[in-house]
């Protein structure tokens, strides 16, 4: 493990890495300080530039993007107190208090130290874990891999927001999107209606695109001529002393805590760690009470800040060792794996370990970039929060659109990509997560090969799923989530038939 880390942090000495991973860096710090940009969608934009590129730096590239958002969110938490991103939400309870107060760069000097603390623990908690997780799962067998598969989409489906129901009506939707195309096995079209554009699949970067690209686009058209207010127009960042963060360690170390947790749970990522760390700290609070929470204390920043970040450490063990992404940006990642020839699950490491290592290695550089960039450009996010957001659609349809039409060199698939966006704005209208269907889509043919294989070497016994105490846990497990699932689906229908009958 050392030595693989050790030849990554190497690779990473050129000027080529190591400006990779800064551009990315600043794109996500920029694209998080704009409310409703999101990781996701900066990913997606980027996406068709990756193409050409080597697959490690694609991944320099993504992880700045993906790190640097987190901490970019919380300038207009701070600022305009509408978050940046969703789990920058809880940050603008204490933030902007604090910026009214004329403390915006002291708020902002607390949210880049703890991003930074969070993000560092929780990149060593996965340099701890991912190896010694993936040694496991290379033990697994086929009937292992196709029950870890199907564990991750009813875990995605019970964590994500809505009812469990609706995430597995989109866990179904990717099923159904990836089991389009050409059944090798069997010899057999499925699902094309005699569409000759459908016998090779439905492209996996249309499906990207549209859902996490145009999607955005038209949820947000209702922003188009807007501009924000800012609490103040001066700001510079002031980096607390280090004896005031210390001081203040529970509140880092909570929030940090329940980002690497809740970061591992697939399906979870940073929107629930922040709200369940703040909770925490502000209960347990003494200096300062429970009651002043809210009108801008420091430790109601650090908690949250230092739980989103720490979220990258956490989201990143399921997705290097089981395949399983544990957010939105997580998924896209797995996705770019697929389109760069690599099958992501647990032979990841065993067939692409200096990628793992290299992703980890750019981790670590991303979270330094991030500190250094976020301490030192704050008069420049101040700019970027002035400006219409709206003034970015067309680019960012541009770039969906070429990013469509490179992955096939075919106009079809710009069409796929549209009405992927379509459909996506209608479900997530409708409180579906498009991640559920990214995952299904991810997935599924991993899960419908191992299925196959397994039973292939248990001669069509079903039983091979139960023949040994790991199997029995997972199917354990995905038989509890279901049962609780429809023990709740129960109880609310009893309490809305109480409160009827009582009305």
């Amino acid at each position: 493990m050392l030595e693989g880390l050790l030849t990554a942090f190497g690779n990473l000495a050129g000027p080529g890495p190591l400006f990779l991973i800064f551009a990315g860096t600043a794109l996500g710090l920029m694209v998080g300080a704009l409310p409703g940009l999101s990781s996701p969608m900066a990913i997606i934009v980027l996406l068709p530039i990756t193409y050409q590129m080597d697959t490690l730096s694609a991944f320099q590239l993504m992880v700045g993007i993906y790190v640097g958002t987190k901490l970019g969110g919380s300038y207009a938490s701070i600022l305009l107190r509408t978050p940046g991103t969703p789990a920058a939400a809880c940050t603008a309870l204490d933030g902007f208090p604090m910026a009214e107060k004329g403390r915006a760069g002291e708020a902002i000097g607390y949210a880049v130290m703890a991003s930074t603390a969070g993000g560092l623990i929780g990149w060593v908690a996965a340099v701890c874990f991912v190896p010694f997780i993936a040694a496991v799962a290379l033990h697994s067998e086929p009937a292992d891999i196709a029950l870890i598969g199907i564990a991750g989409l009813i875990l995605v489906s019970a964590f994500v927001r809505g009812s469990m129901v609706r995430g597995l009506i989109g866990v179904l939707l990717g099923l159904l999107i990836a089991s389009v195309g050409y059944d090798v096995q069997e010899g057999v079209e499925r699902y094309t209606f005699s569409n000759p554009m459908l016998a090779s699949g439905i492209s996996f970067a249309a499906v990207l695109v549209g859902l996490f690209g145009l999607t955005v686009v038209l949820a947000d058209l209702a922003l188009v001529g807007r501009r924000s207010e800012l609490a103040t127009r001066e700001l510079n960042a002031e980096l607390p002393r280090a004896v005031e963060f210390f001081r203040r360690w529970k509140a880092w170390t909570i929030g940090t805590a329940y980002g690497i947790i809740i970061g591992a749970i697939p399906g979870v990522g940073a929107d629930g760690s922040t709200w369940l760390s703040y909770a925490t700290v502000r209960n347990q609070s003494k200096d300062p009470p429970p009651e002043a929470f809210g009108t801008g204390v420091p430790e109601g920043i650090l908690a949250p800040e230092s739980s989103n970040n720490a979220t990258t450490g956490g989201t990143m063990i399921p997705m290097l060792t089981l395949g399983i992404p544990g957010d939105a940006s997580t998924a896209i990642m797995l996705g770019a794996m697929v389109l760069h020839g690599l099958q992501p699950g647990v032979t990841l490491m065993q067939t692409s370990a200096p990628l793992v290592y290299g992703i980890l290695a750019a981790m670590f550089v991303a979270n330094i970039m991030m500190f250094l960039i976020g301490w030192n450009a704050s008069r420049v996010f101040i700019s970027i929060l002035r400006r219409d957001r709206s003034l970015l659609f067309p680019f960012i349809i541009v770039f969906a659109s070429i990013g469509a039409f490179a992955a096939d060199n075919d106009v079809f698939t710009i069409y796929v990509a549209i009405a992927c966006g379509v459909a996506g704005y209608f479900l997530e209208k409708r409180g579906f997560s498009v991640v559920t269907i990214v995952l299904g889509a991810v997935l599924g043919p991993i899960i419908e090969y191992n299925v196959r294989l397994g039973l292939a070497y248990s001669n069509g016994d079903w039983a091979v799923f139960t023949a040994t105490w790991p199997r029995l846990v997972l199917c354990g497990v995905i038989a509890l989530l279901i049962v609780n699932e429809i023990y709740r689906a129960v109880g609310r229908r009893s309490e809305s038939r109480a409160v009827s009958e009582n009305t």
